[in-house]
C-alpha cells in the first residue's frame, strides 16, 4: 500500500455453491457489495465498481479454520481477519494476518440482480473456487452452513487513492483495487462466537477484532508518514462496526469534533453512554486515552453530550490461583450442578406435560364424579323411601328437610352425620307408631272398701 493509498473493508456474501464432478474444487459465487450508502457512509458507484471488477480475479480467498474440540462434535469454526501488527523483512511496520488461502476468484466482477425484502437490487458479484480436497474440513463446514440456510459472509479489503466527500458521505473514485477476501465465522460453535455484522446484509469481524485491526492500520500508516517527515493527514477509518446503528451515529457526531491528528474507535456502547479511545501519534503531542461520554436517543435520532466527556481507565483485579485439586472439585461440583439442573428441567417439563394431561382429563373426571354422585343420591332416596313408607310416613319423606338430608348424605364429607340424623328421625317415627297401635284402657278405683265379708266361717266362704 503506497503512502497515498487508503484501505477499507467491504463485504462479500457467499451467494451460491455449485455442484461439480471434480473432487478437488468447490465452485461458488460471492456477492461483493451493492451500490448504496453503507453504514460507514461510503459509496462505490456502479461505474467505479465495474472499473475495479477486473482486479478481483486471481485474488485469494482466506480463512482461519479452528478444528473440532472433539471428534464428531459441532465445535469447529472459522475465525476473522486474525490481524496483527508486524514488520516486513526490511523492518517496516505492516499489518499481517494469520489466515490460510483456501480458494481463489476465477472471474472478474460482474453485475448480478438479486432479490431482497425491498425488491430487486443490483450488486457486484464474482465466481470463485474453494480447494475442497486440500481444505476438506473448512469446505465441509461451509457446505453444512449452506445446506442449513445460514448466511455465509466474508469481508473484502479495497485499496483506493481518490475520493470526495458530500454531505458527510465519502464517494470512492477510481482507481480502486480489490485486495483481500476472508471468510468469517457465521455461527457460534464451541468457544467461537459469531463474527458481528458491519452491514445490514452481511457480517464482518467482531468488534474487538475491528478495534484491533483499525488501530493497527492507523498506527502503521501514521508512523510511516511520521517517519518520512510528512504532515499527518486525517486518517479515515478502515471500517466501522455497526452491529447496532448506534455506533455509526456516534462516529458521525464524534469524528468532526476531533483534531486533525486524532483518531478514535468506540470500545464499548451502553444504554446511556459509550467508551471511546482517542489517540494521536503526533511527535509534538502523542497520547492514547479512553473517555466516557453520555448520549441520548429519541427514536432514530442520537445526540452525544461532549460536555460529559470524562477520562476513564480499565480496572482489573489480581485473583488467587486456585489449586488444581480444588479446581477439580469445583469442576466436579459444576458438573453435578449441571446434571441436577438438567434433571430438574426434565422433571419440570414432565410435570408440565402431566399437568396438561390432567387439565385435558378434568372434564371427564368431573362428568364421572357427577354421575357417581347422582347414582348415590338415587340409591339413598330409594332406601329411605322404603323405610318411611313402612312407617306410613310418606309425607314426612317428601319434606324439604328429609330430601336435603338424603342429598347431603350422598356427599362423602357429610355422609355419617346426615345418616345419623335420618336414622334418628326413623326411630322417632317408630316410637310414635307404637304409642298409637298398642294403647290399653285402664280404670282406677277411687274408693277403698272391705273386699271380704265379715263372716269368716267356712260355710260363708264357700257355700253359695
Amino acid at each position: 500500500m503506497t503512502k497515498e493509498q487508503k484501505k477499507k473493508i467491504f463485504q462479500l456474501q457467499l451467494n451460491e455453491i455449485k455442484k461439480t464432478d471434480d473432487p478437488t474444487k468447490l465452485p461458488c459465487t460471492f456477492i461483493i457489495f451493492d451500490f448504496e450508502t453503507s453504514h460507514n457512509n461510503t459509496v462505490i458507484s456502479k461505474e467505479v465498481a465495474l472499473d475495479a471488477s477486473p482486479t478481483i480475479i486471481n485474488k485469494p480467498i482466506v480463512a482461519k479454520y479452528h478444528e473440532v474440540e472433539g471428534i464428531n462434535t459441532a465445535t469447529d469454526a472459522l475465525g476473522s481477519h486474525e490481524a496483527f501488527l508486524g514488520t516486513d523483512k526490511h523492518g517496516e511496520l505492516e499489518v499481517k494476518t494469520d489466515t490460510t488461502p483456501i480458494g481463489v476468484f476465477t472471474s472478474e466482477g460482474y453485475i448480478l440482480e438479486i432479490d431482497t425484502p425491498e425488491g430487486k437490487k443490483e450488486v457486484l458479484a464474482a465466481d470463485a473456487v474453494l480447494w475442497s480436497s486440500r481444505f476438506s474440513d473448512a469446505c465441509e463446514l461451509l457446505l453444512e452452513w449452506y445446506s442449513r440456510g445460514i448466511n455465509i459472509n466474508t469481508s473484502c479489503e479495497i485499496l483506493y487513492s481518490n475520493y470526495s466527500v458530500k454531505n458527510g458521505i465519502e464517494y470512492i473514485e477510481t482507481p480502486i483495487y480489490l485486495e483481500g477476501h476472508a471468510i468469517l465465522n457465521s455461527e457460534k460453535r464451541g468457544e467461537h462466537d459469531v463474527v458481528l455484522p458491519a452491514y445490514d446484509s452481511s457480517r464482518l469481524v467482531s468488534f474487538n477484532e475491528m478495534q484491533k485491526f483499525e488501530k493497527l492500520i492507523a498506527q502503521a500508516a501514521i508512523q510511516e508518514k511520521q517517519k518520512e517527515g510528512e504532515k499527518v493527514d486525517k486518517f479515515k477509518k478502515v471500517f466501522e462496526l455497526s452491529h447496532s446503528d448506534i455506533r455509526s451515529l456516534i462516529y458521525n457526531q464524534l469524528d468532526p469534533t476531533l483534531e486533525s491528528n486524532e483518531e478514535s474507535y468506540i470500545a464499548d456502547v451502553y444504554d446511556t453512554y459509550f467508551i471511546v479511545n482517542i489517540y494521536s501519534w503526533s511527535e509534538d503531542n502523542s497520547y492514547d486515552k479512553y473517555y466516557k461520554v453520555n448520549y441520548t436517543k429519541n427514536g432514530d435520532t442520537l445526540t452525544i453530550d461532549l460536555d460529559s466527556k470524562t477520562e476513564v481507565f480499565l480496572k482489573r483485579n489480581w485473583e488467587e490461583v486456585v489449586p488444581e485439586e480444588v479446581q477439580s472439585q469445583l469442576n466436579e461440583k459444576d458438573t453435578k450442578i449441571s446434571e441436577l439442573s438438567k434433571q430438574f428441567n426434565e422433571a419440570s417439563e414432565k410435570l408440565v406435560q402431566l399437568n396438561s394431561i390432567v387439565e385435558e382429563l378434568k372434564p371427564f373426571k368431573e362428568k364421572y364424579e357427577k354421575a357417581e354422585f347422582e347414582k348415590r343420591v338415587q340409591e339413598k332416596k330409594e332406601f329411605y323411601k322404603s323405610k318411611f313408607e313402612a312407617l306410613n310416613a310418606e309425607e314426612k319423606f317428601e319434606t324439604e328437610e328429609v330430601q336435603n338430608l338424603i342429598l347431603a348424605s350422598a356427599k362423602d364429607s357429610e355422609e355419617t352425620d346426615k345418616i345419623l340424623q335420618l336414622n334418628s328421625m326413623l326411630v322417632d317415627l317408630v316410637d310414635h307408631a307404637t304409642d298409637q297401635n298398642g294403647m290399653f284402657i285402664r280404670e282406677l278405683s277411687n274408693k277403698r272398701e272391705k273386699l271380704l265379708k265379715g263372716d269368716d266361717s267356712f260355710d260363708s266362704r264357700y257355700s253359695s
